[in-house]
């Protein structure tokens, strides 16, 4: 499975968010909403998804009718073992 960095721009507290988000839906087979580190004071939101396309993750965030600045693929660079996943 491939890893994905959405990142999103929103004027947002913490309590908007919380509403926003509610409990995540079902997504399609093979794509998954991992986390989001977020950063209110700047309005800058950053989630990982695994999924098999960038299009795949793409098209789940405009179902969601979550706006997006962009969507990276990414590699996962473990600093404890010094190893960069495949």
């Amino acid at each position: 499975m491939s890893r994905f960095i959405a990142v999103h721009t929103a004027s947002i507290t913490e309590e908007q968010y919380m509403v926003a988000v509610g409990t995540p839906s079902a997504f399609p087979a093979g794509v998954a909403w991992k986390l989001t580190y977020c950063d209110f004071a700047d309005g800058k939101f950053f989630c990982v998804w695994e999924g098999p396309s960038r299009e795949a993750i793409e098209e789940v965030l405009r179902a969601m009718q979550m706006p997006f600045d962009a969507v990276y693929p990414v590699r996962m660079f473990d600093v404890a073992t010094g190893k960069l996943e495949p």
